[in-house]
Formats: C-alpha cells, structure tokens, sequence
C-alpha cells in the first residue's frame, strides 16, 4: 500500500487545494475519467443483453421494460484502468483490488443468476477479511469512547473493522432501488472522504477517491433523472453497488486507522443514512418473524416512493439528508469534537429515521396521530400503490386495510 498513507510518512500540505497546477491536474484527470466511465457505459449497455446481465421489471422493481445492469462494470472497469495508466495501481493495495475482483464477480454472477443470500453473504466476509488484512489496524479511533485497552486491542479493532465492511457493503447494495440513490449518495459520500483526506492532507487518497467519483459521474449521466433523462437507461448493478460499499467502508476504515486519524464516529456520520435504514429495516422484517435478508418494499427509499414522492424527489431527498449529515461529520472531524459527543449525537438522525418509518407506514403513535404529522409529511398514495405494497406479506396487508378499509 502507499506510504503516503500511512502515519510518519505522508508529505503534509500538499492538499488539492494548494496549487493552481494541482487544481488543474485534478480537473483534466476527472474530465478524462468522466468521458471514459461513460464511453465504456455505453459500450457495455449495447451487449449487456447478449451476456444477460440485464434487470426485469416485477412487483418491487417498477420500471418499463429491461435495463443493463453493467454499470457498476462500467465504473470499475475505469477506475482500474485509470490507476493503471497513472501507476497509482498500488496506492490503495493489494488486498483491495483483490477484495473488489471478488464482490464485483459475485455480483456479476448475481446479477445474471441470483445466487442464494448466504453464498452472497459469505463471499462478502471473505472480501472484507481479505481488505481488514491489507490494513495496519494496530489503532482505531474511538477517542475516548471506548477503554484505551480494548480500542488497542487488535483482534477486537480487526473484527469491528470486517463488520463494518461487510456491513455496509450491504447497506449500499439495499439502498439501490430508485434511479441515481445509489451512485449519487456514493458520490456525496466520497466527496466528503476527499475533503477530510486533504484536510488530514493523506495524499494518496485524494487521486484514488477524485478518480472514483468522476467514474460515478459518468454512470450518472445515464442513472440519474433529469429533464434531459426521464428514467435510467443504465443501472448499477450488484456488482456496482456492493462495489461502491466496499470501497466507502474501506476509505472509511483507513481514515480511522491514521496517526493523525478521524474518530470513526465522526465518519460513520457520512453513512449513516444507509447504516440506519439497513438496521432497521432488518430488524423490522425479524419482528415480522422473515428473514432479515429477504426481500421486500420496506426500505426508506420504497417508503418515499409508495407515499407519493416521485423517483427524482426520492433520489433528492436522500441524497440532501446524506449530504447534510456529511456536513455534520466533516465539521466533527475538522473540529476535533470528542467521538462520544459525535457518537451521542447519532440518535438525531436514527430517530428522524425512525418517525419517518413509523409516519409513512402507517404505524404512527397516537401522539403522532393526533398532531397530523402524517398529513403534513407524507401525501396519499395512489391506490395503486397501496395494493402494490400487499404483495409483501402481512406488513402491507395491514396497511392497504388503514389506507383503503379493505383487507388485502
């Protein structure tokens, strides 16, 4: 892994913004990278059918006719190659281009034939080990958080660090369901990594995330909706989005690691949007007495859509809420804010989440009820929705009979 990584070896004040030529260099590379994602896209987007890595409609994926699901390939096929052409191959490591070769086979695979959730899951653990090892976690910043003897306690630093991986490998892949979230919350995420990694002026980050992001760009201009693009042509893919989660969990994890590190509360609150929607929507499906990896229209961006918010509005929402929180965890890091303070904090938007669910599925409290919170948050939505939402199970059913009276 590159020495500028790492503590008593990187080259201070050399952030992407101290120079003119740097800014320049920056600017031209996320041009090129740009304009490469996206003539590889359209590449991939014309045999995607001939290799059947193509994505159907059915009762959770509402979207006209198929679409390729080549992506993710797409970004990360840049990525690699733009790293190769620049030499900065190894600034991220071995074990990460090794870990990413084997998320973005199994998804690929997935994606044409889906395999069962334990394979998925157990290929997954084996990327995150295989990452965490690349890694020198000898410390991990808790701050004062935890006890000085557990925090430094390698085999506990080791096995928190392959839980997070693996964990929010997952989140980014569930949060893929609504045109440009995935990528574009992706990309926030990564923008907020890239300003803490030239504030903590870690310069051999800086290209790897720059390079990353501009890839995303280009698979955003045929993802995301705009008034010059009604829907998605293009989507990412499980090979995409699990891809994208490893690699945010990753950067996360190295930042964390550094002498002069980020508390990892400070960074979890760049993710959390997905963290949270992930852990609650598991636990809401073991209440239901389902597997917590089945699948289902329970999670946030579904509960936007069956309460009337459109895909674009969806996206945006989502998308301003992970930027915000960004913002909360940049200013924590910039600041130095104590990582039980930033830990604390995390109940905000943990309980906004939770209203949101409990509002939009009709599970309100009766305080809730009484104020009209739902009515001032949330639109009706179509009856066609309402009936939608029963094909998932008991849950649904409950809530077609609050909005129609009428038992599905």
């Amino acid at each position: 892994m590159s020495s500028d990584l790492w503590p008593g070896r990187r080259r201070h004040g050399h952030g992407i913004g101290t120079g003119v030529l740097g800014m320049f260099v920056l600017a031209v590379d996320s041009l090129f990278t740009l304009t490469m994602s996206a003539f590889l896209i359209a590449v991939l987007k014309r045999v995607s059918r001939a290799l059947s890595l193509i994505d159907h409609p059915d009762h959770r994926k509402r979207h006209d006719g198929v679409i390729p699901l080549c992506g993710g390939i797409g970004i990360f096929l840049t990525f690699a190659a733009i790293s190769l052409l620049v030499g900065n191959l190894s600034a991220l490591g071995a074990n990460y281009w090794l870990a990413l070769f084997i998320v973005v086979a199994v998804g690929v695979i997935d994606d044409k034939r889906p395999l069962p959730a334990t394979v998925r899951l157990a290929a997954q653990l084996a990327a995150a080990i295989i990452l965490v090892s690349g890694v020198h976690i000898s410390f991990f910043s808790f701050g004062a958080l935890l006890p000085a003897e557990i925090a430094a306690h390698p085999p506990f630093l080791f096995l928190i660090a392959i839980l997070f991986v693996a964990g929010l490998i997952n989140a980014w892949n569930m949060m893929d369901g609504v045109d440009g979230l995935a990528g574009g919350s992706a990309a926030v995420a990564l923008m907020w990594l890239l300003i803490i990694a030239d504030f903590k002026a870690v310069p051999g980050l800086v290209f790897p995330i720059e390079t990353l992001v501009a890839a995303i760009c280009g698979f955003l201009a045929f993802n995301m909706r705009s008034p010059w693009r009604a829907r998605a042509s293009v989507f990412l893919g499980d090979a995409g989005s699990t891809a994208l989660g490893l690699t945010i969990a990753y950067l996360i994890v190295i930042l964390s690691t550094l002498e002069s590190a980020v508390t990892f509360p400070a960074l979890l609150w760049i993710v959390i949007i997905p963290v949270v929607d992930t852990l609650s929507l598991m636990t809401r499906r073991i209440l239901a007495r389902r597997s917590p990896m089945s699948a289902d229209r329970w999670h946030l961006h579904h509960l936007f859509l069956d309460n009337g918010f459109s895909p674009a509005g969806t996206t945006g929402m989502i998308m301003l809420a992970s930027a915000i929180c960004g913002a909360i965890g940049f200013i924590g890091a910039r600041a130095e804010v104590p990582a039980g303070v930033m830990a604390f904090s995390l109940i905000l938007p943990v309980g906004a989440h939770t209203v949101f669910v409990l509002l939009a599925s009709g599970h309100a409290p009766t305080w809730a009820r009484a104020l009209g919170l739902r009515q001032q948050i949330l639109s009706q939505p179509t009856p066609e929705v309402a009936v939608l939402r029963s094909s998932d199970g008991d849950y649904g059913k409950s809530i077609v009979a609050k909005k129609t009276g009428i038992e599905a």
